[in-house]
């Protein structure tokens, strides 16, 4: 009678085991689109990952995807584990041989690198992440959810993510000052430094935060002279070269430095790391919070 027993209930046991694992296994072969256009067939669920860019990297480690990775390129030190892992060269100017060396399954970049030419001769598969904007950004991790077979927890990720961004643009979107900015990201020349325009990741972060971008034209990224600073009059610098520039030394620069709304104001402000509003990846949200705390405090403090 307990032999009886026990034999529908192996059998159960094993069925549900053949489910699960079926469940866990990649639908293979199939074939994705990256942010260029391009096919790419997946064969089976990537084991080992080199990921070409610090956004890309990010984005691997925010899905818990670390012990995928086995290369990395110098540029890509968030988080901490990734600065343990294997490098593949500098960031642009990665190593085919030492991409080779890694033998991945996989290999994530933003394309800009110009060994990405080269890979493209290996049939490696190959993922192009260079998403414009931050919906592109969620899309990027929905697509390496879907690579990996997580897309369960890539989705968490995603929501999670918007679900942040829309609390943000829910206090801000009522409000009826927006103080204009300025935003600097290299001012090694004090006479034409250079700042972000539309098409910028910090430009769509400065109005989701309730401000207003000095510059509503003329290209992504650019210089412009102390003439045109001075006319726009700006009511908040926000650094995006901290800590290279903090806000003390920008409030001691001279000459039409100090003409400028903001620095007579005291209203000089660093982002505490840079890449929070520059990466295209997971953190891009982090510097939404912090830009939208130094454009409104009165929204986003206490």
């Amino acid at each position: 009678m307990r032999r009886a027993i026990l034999i529908p209930v192996l059998l159960a046991l094993v069925a549900s085991s053949v489910f699960l694992t079926a469940c866990n296994e990649a639908p293979s072969p199939f074939t994705v689109t990256d942010d260029l256009g391009r096919e790419v067939n997946i064969e089976r669920t990537p084991e080992s990952i080199v990921s070409l860019a610090p956004s890309v990297t990010e984005i691997l480690f925010a899905l818990d995807l670390g012990d995928k990775v086995v290369g990395v390129t110098e540029a890509c030190d968030y988080p901490d584990e990734a600065k343990e892992k294997p490098k593949v060269g500098g960031y642009y100017s990665t190593s085919l041989e030492s991409i080779l060396y890694q033998d991945p399954d996989l290999i994530l970049t933003d394309g800009y690198d110009p060994v990405v030419e080269q890979i493209k001769e290996q049939g490696i598969p190959m993922l192009v992440l260079q998403p414009s904007n931050i919906d592109g950004i969620l899309e990027d991790i929905r697509l390496v959810g879907r690579v990996m077979n997580i897309e369960g927890k890539a989705g968490e990720l995603v929501d999670s993510l918007q679900q942040r961004l829309d609390a943000v643009a829910q206090k801000t979107a009522d409000v009826t000052a927006r103080p204009t900015v300025f935003y600097e990201i290299d001012a090694s020349d004090q006479t034409k430094p250079w700042t972000v325009g539309p098409g910028s990741l910090a430009d769509t972060l400065i109005s989701l935060a309730g401000g207003q971008n000095i510059l509503t034209e003329g290209g992504a990224y650019l210089q412009i002279n102390l003439e045109q600073l001075l006319s726009a009059d700006p009511e908040l610098v926000i650094l995006g070269d901290y800590p290279y520039v903090t806000p003390q030394q920008v409030m001691a620069r001279t000459g039409v430095w100090q003409e400028l709304p903001a620095v007579k104001n005291g209203r000089v402000y660093a982002i505490s790391d840079p890449s929070l509003t520059s990466r295209p990846g997971p953190r891009i949200i982090d510097g939404l919070e912090e830009m939208a705390r130094i454009i409104h405090p009165e929204l986003f403090t206490g």
